[in-house]
């Protein structure tokens, strides 16, 4: 009866190690809020902020160049760029988590990639206002300056989804 309770006893406090270890969509409480104010700056030396995208649907990608489900998910966010923004979509790759600060591992990721859209680099300050807690995590933020949803991870469903939404913002103009 001893040798059964005490594996019962490690087995759950494995699977409650399990559950708390999971990362979680942390963003997802900021949907249906004024996104948080933030400033970045672009691989390109520009300073972008909130303002700066007044009336343009704008999708954040927090991502790291060590981060496998991240470059999986670069080519998702350059083809919504090139496929959106004459429509208005702004797509933001905003590098955070690295263990070097600067331009250096955004730089050349983009130029090795040879992507399009807009790199930021240095996000860390931007990722904590956001509550990413883990990444890829993504935002998508309307035209009003609203976070309207936000994805953890990257798969087929996740990229579906996003697709979707990301066209059927569009539409809306």
């Amino acid at each position: 009866m001893t040798k059964f309770r005490t594996g019962l006893m490690i087995a759950a406090v494995a699977v409650a190690a399990a559950l708390i270890a999971v990362p979680q969509n942390s963003t997802a409480k900021l949907e249906g809020k004024v996104a948080p104010k933030f400033s970045l700056k672009t691989t390109d030396g520009k300073t972008i902020t909130n303002d700066s995208f007044k009336g343009k649907l704008v999708l954040l990608d927090f991502w790291a160049s060590w981060c496998g489900p991240c470059k999986k998910a670069t080519p998702t966010m350059e083809a919504l760029h090139k496929k959106h923004s004459k429509a208005g979509l702004t797509v933001v790759g905003v590098n955070s988590l690295e263990d070097e600060p600067g331009p250096k591992e955004a730089r050349d990721y983009k130029a090795k990639g040879k992507y399009t859209f807009t790199f930021a680099y240095d996000g860390d300050k931007v990722a904590k206002a956001f509550g990413v807690s883990g990444i890829p995590q993504f935002v998508l933020i309307d035209r009003k300056g609203r976070v309207i949803e936000t994805w953890f991870g990257f798969d087929d469903k996740i990229k579906k989804d996003m697709e979707a939404r990301v066209a059927k913002e569009v539409a809306k103009k």
